[in-house]
């Protein structure tokens, strides 16, 4: 799983901040973690600087692997052309599993919480998983150790989000981690109108009967993770904003990880990116890993 990782660089702290969780990964993957930077065409006589970058970045990331006792692979990638076109030529061309990057760009940062334009267009086109990190982490994650203990994954029982929610259980598998089962039970209306006249319904009890099924649901995703060897939870609310759910969800659990389902486009389904999974994004600070459609 996940056995080439690529984290692309652009020489910014902000840009490093995703290092942590790719190093992290990788490591305790056993995976390849590829340093990748791209520069525009006319900046060719700067490549020898970026290589330098890049290869002092790389000695710096498996020295701190050898720290914590283990061995990281690392290797190096220096291209010119334009970062969106290369990134995603080099998934197909090098078999790239994941991919780590920052969710802002430099540039994004004085408009408060906005995807960069990179980070954007590659969630939207790769067929592969994508993990954002938010730069407001930045102070938590300069200590060494796990920083992902525990992956919170959201469901609304559709076909999509139960390919984010496989990808996580084998992550989860693979990497130890404690697993949060989320689902919100959409609140119904308080009033519906009827040949003019509001007529009295029991939403309450609707509401009960929903999250008691969606509990029952749930119970049975969770005994069967239980069943390899996973420490599961479930947590069920009832609300009408998916997204501030999860949000307030990954605070209350403390959760590491959320991992969602993506179209790579917006406007198609309940938990797709441009809806649930981007006001997640935009709204959260746990980082979160994209699985696309095509995954």
């Amino acid at each position: 799983m996940f056995e080439r990782i690529l984290l692309p660089l652009d020489g910014s702290d902000v840009a490093e901040t995703a290092l942590a969780y790719g190093e992290e990964l990788s490591r305790r993957l056993g995976s390849e973690l590829v340093l990748y930077h791209v520069h525009p065409r006319e900046h060719a006589n700067e490549g020898h600087m970026h290589q330098v970058y890049l290869d002092k970045t790389a000695d710096t990331a498996k020295s701190r692997a050898r720290d914590l006792g283990a061995n990281l692979k690392v290797s190096i990638r220096v291209e010119e052309g334009e970062a969106i076109e290369s990134i995603c030529s080099l998934v197909d061309s090098h078999r790239v599993d994941l991919i780590v990057m920052t969710a802002v760009s430099t540039s994004a940062l004085s408009v408060g919480k906005m995807l960069g334009n990179v980070a954007d267009q590659v969630c939207r086109t790769v067929p592969i998983p994508v993990l954002l990190v938010r730069p407001k982490r930045m102070a938590e994650i300069s200590a060494g150790g796990d920083r992902v203990k525990r992956i919170l994954l959201p469901t609304d029982g559709s076909d999509l989000s139960k390919q984010a929610v496989g990808v996580g259980e084998e992550l989860a598998l693979k990497l130890r981690l404690d697993v949060i089962l989320f689902r919100m039970a959409e609140m119904y209306r308080q009033y519906e109108e009827v040949a003019g006249s509001a007529v009295a319904v029991d939403y309450e009890r609707l509401d009960r009967i929903l999250q008691d099924n969606i509990k029952t649901e749930l119970g049975r995703l969770g005994e069967s993770m239980k069943q390899k060897g996973l420490s599961v939870t479930s947590v069920v609310t009832s609300g009408v904003d998916a997204a501030a759910e999860i949000v307030e969800n990954c605070k209350e659990t403390g959760a590491d990880l959320v991992a969602m389902s993506t179209h790579g486009r917006s406007g198609v389904g309940r938990w797709v990116f441009g809806s649930v999974a981007e006001k997640v994004l935009r709204h959260g600070e746990t980082p979160l890993l994209l699985v696309h459609s095509r995954a």
